[in-house]
Parts: structure tokens; sequence; C-alpha cells
């Protein structure tokens, strides 16, 4: 055990500056430094845990963090039973660390218990020759303190939440093509604004992630994101979750409502969504809009009211397709097949797509080609055929044969004809009587089949009769 943490796991007393120079087991030299000066000055908030989980050290800054002085929590019991102090459960050492192993938790703050903002808690567990001598805390601060109403969320779903928005940054959209760099800074501009904003693009080239990205590096990022299929779901479905007992626009637990196609709702409900976010009222979300068209362009098909496109699509920015992204085509498979090997041939197939799903069928075609891959290297010939085909790496299929039924049928026949032709020795009447037709009949599908007619055999002749004696 390293003696210069002797003094914060030493009942708390404090350490002596010029210790007695033959000291058993202190290094040499030891004795000239502040120990307890050094961690004072430090920003960082420490605290040291003896045996019996009793806290016997806590610098300024961790003073300052708990709001309260060391001699008044010397030796408390830092434990998460049930009748411990907010505090003592907070700077409870975890299983882990207990345990002889550094871990690192993350627990509510003990002025808000469901956060935030939360502590990020380190525990350092230091070995002495009986066991475990005791454990060094280091405290960061994490999150924002918001109203009373927002610290009910637990710190698990709150690290479940920053978990999930961490996978909708603004990495998603870097790059080095001119429409990606211009796409990035105007999303960036669109995260620092409330304004509502109109995003433009194909089918599958990501208006809804950005909407997402936007929101979680917006002001409103700690409430909820809304997203809703106006052509997917029924009207009265739509007014009831948004205008409905408990809608979505009653509560202010939403940071972000982001429509998919709002010129499929009905215009009764445009204008009514156009009204409602043109007072601006406390509490109201920050509406987002997806559309393959601008929203100008829809107010003169007539699908869109003048005063949705005038009050809510005060931003306007457009979603490139994937064919405008080919020069980042290497960073969207990275993010699509993390830790897969991709070769140069599959590049080359994927540049050769027209892509109209975009995104999303890029996604889907490279998940399903990785099921294939059997843990090894994505190569072109798991790619699937018709993209290969297209690529012109591979020939295209060739057709199967027609079987239409008369041409079978006439060769059927014919074969036949000619098999009972030589049973018979070509005699059509023996043939005829054996197919069980005519024999005139016989003779029309000799001529309309092509079979040589066969030399019929002469006829037996007749022996004269002699005249009747006289």
């Amino acid at each position: 055990m390293n003696p210069w943490l002797a003094f914060t796991l030493h009942s708390g007393s404090p350490m002596a500056q010029s210790p007695e120079p033959n000291r058993k087991g202190r290094p040499k030299g030891s004795g000239s430094f502040a120990w307890r000066a050094f961690f004072q000055h430090s920003t960082t908030p420490v605290f040291v845990l003896g045996k019996g989980r009793r806290l016997r050290f806590a610098n300024a800054a961790c003073e300052k963090l708990i709001g309260m002085k060391l001699a008044e929590a010397l030796g408390m019991v830092c434990s998460e039973r049930r009748h411990s102090s907010p505090l003592a459960a907070a700077l409870a050492p975890t299983t882990e660390a207990q345990a002889g192993k550094p871990d690192r938790v993350r627990r509510a703050a003990p002025t808000g218990r469901s956060g935030p903002p939360w502590w990020d808690i380190s525990f350092v567990p230091l070995s002495g020759e009986d066991g475990l001598y005791g454990i060094v805390g280091t405290i960061a601060v994490v999150g924002e303190t918001i109203s009373a109403p927002a610290r009910r969320v637990p710190a698990s779903i709150a690290t479940l939440r920053e978990k999930h928005a961490g996978h909708f940054s603004f990495d998603l959209f870097a790059g080095t093509s001119p429409a990606t760099v211009r796409l990035l800074a105007q999303l960036r501009h669109a995260a620092e604004s409330i304004a509502p904003l109109w995003l433009v693009g194909e089918r599958g080239s990501g208006k809804e992630t950005a909407a997402r990205a936007i929101h979680h590096a917006g002001r409103r990022r700690n409430a909820a994101f809304f997203g809703l299929d106006c052509a997917g779901l029924q009207p009265y479905l739509l007014e009831s979750l948004l205008f409905g007992h408990g809608g979505i626009l009653g509560t202010d637990h939403v940071g972000t409502l982001y429509l998919k196609d709002p010129s499929a709702l009905p215009r009764d409900l445009q204008q009514r969504l156009a009204d409602l976010f043109t007072q601006n009222a406390p509490g109201t979300p920050r509406l987002i809009s997806g559309g393959s068209r601008t929203a100008g362009g829809a107010v003169a098909d007539g699908k869109l009211v003048p005063d949705f496109h005038t009050a809510l699509s005060v931003l306007e920015i457009t979603v490139p397709s994937l064919r405008d992204r080919f020069t980042d085509l290497p960073r969207l498979v990275a993010q699509v097949l993390p830790g897969v090997v991709v070769e140069s041939a599959v590049l080359d197939v994927l540049r050769a797509q027209p892509w109209p799903g975009n995104i999303r069928e890029l996604t889907d075609t490279l998940a399903e080609a990785a099921t294939t891959t059997n843990g090894g290297p994505l190569k072109a010939e798991h790619l699937p055929r018709e993209l290969r085909v297209r690529a012109a790496i591979e020939p295209p299929p060739v057709p199967p044969k027609p079987l239409t039924l008369d041409p079978i049928l006439e060769a059927v026949e014919k074969r036949l004809i000619e098999l009972v032709l030589r049973k018979t020795n070509n005699h059509q009447t023996l043939a005829a009587e054996q197919l069980g037709i005519f024999r005139t009949r016989l003779w029309n599908r000799l001529t309309a089949l092509g079979i040589p007619v066969p030399p019929q055999p002469p006829k037996a002749r007749k022996k004269d009769k002699k005249p009747p004696a006289p």
C-alpha cells in the first residue's frame, strides 16, 4: 500500500507535513510533499472510503459539490440501504469495487434523486496486505439542472436515452462531397434554431434521421422526439394523437414533432396546425416536416394550404440523394457494417446502381448481404445477382424457352403417326384403324405435319373368271 494515501484512510486525521524520516515503510523524501494540499487544489471532486465503506476524506471540490463540510460527513457509512441518506447512497461503492475491481456508475445527484444532474462516479480499489484497504472515488457531473417535473426520469432511463441519442449524431452526415458538406452545415444551423423546418428529399434519403439529429443537438433535446406518418394513418387517428385528450400537443414533454408528408393531411387539419404553431404557445414542440417536394411546390399542386407553407417552413433544407453522395460511399458502408472488411469490388458494384430507395435501400441490401459472409470479408458475389448484372460483372441470365402448347402437341402427334406407320409397314388404312381415325383424316394430318406420304403396297389382282361353258 502506498503510504501517501494513509492520511486519507486513517480516521481522517490530518497528514503531517514533515513525518519522521525513519518511519517504517515511508519512501525516502516523501515527507516533504503536501499530499493534502495536492488534493485540495484539484478541481476534480475526490473522496476516499476506508474499511467498512466509511468516508475518510473529501477535498474542497467534493465538499462544494455535496454541499457539506468533511467534518459533518466524516465517518459516514456509504451504502444503498433503505435507511441511508441520499448522499451515502450516491457515494456507495459498487459490488465490483468492493470486490477489488475498478468500476464506474452513473447515479442521480443527492439533491434530485431522479436526476438530472447525474454523477458519473469512478471507483479505484486500493488493496492491502489484509485485502481491500480502501477505495478512492472521483465524481464527474453530467447533464443540466432542469425543472422538478423532469427529474422524475430515472438515471437508468436517462442513460438509455443518452445512448439512443448517440446513434443520431451529425457524424452520420459527414463526408467530403459538396452536397454532404452543405447539408451538414445547414443541419448544424437548424439545430441552433427553433424555427419550423421543412426537409426535402427523395424517399429513403434520411429526412427523419436528419430530423432526429437536429432534435438531439437542439435546445429541447431533453424532451421526447415524436414522429407521425401523415400518409400512413387515418385522419381521425392523427387528429386524436395531436389534439385529443392527452395528445401530443397538450403536453410539454415533446420537444420535436416530425410530420412525414404533411401534405397528405386534410386541409382543415393543416390549417389547424398552422394556426396553433403560429401562436407559438409555451410548451409547443418544434415542428419539422419532411416531404419529397418543397412546401411551395405542394402549395402549387393544391395539396398544402398556403398558411402551412408560410408559417411552418421558415427554414428549408434539401437532403441529397445517395446518387449525389457517391464519393461518401465508403464511409456510408462503414457506418452500416462497422468492423466488416469490404472489398473494393463491392463499392464498384454499389456505384453502378440507381438506388431509388437511397440510404434505406442501401442499408437493407448491405445488411442482407452481410448475413452470407460467415464472418469473412464482404465480396461482390455476396451482393444480389441483379446488382452484379447491372454493374456488368456478370452476364444476364438466359431466359428459358417458352413452353407453347401447339408445337408440343404437333411434335407428339407427328412422332406417334410415324411410329404407327412403321409398325403397319406404311399401310395407311391399317394405320388409321390403329389410330382410331378415318383414313381421310390421317391423310390430312400427314400433309399438315409434313410427313412424306409413303408408297402404298399394290392391291391384290382378282383372277380372271372363265366364260361359262356353252
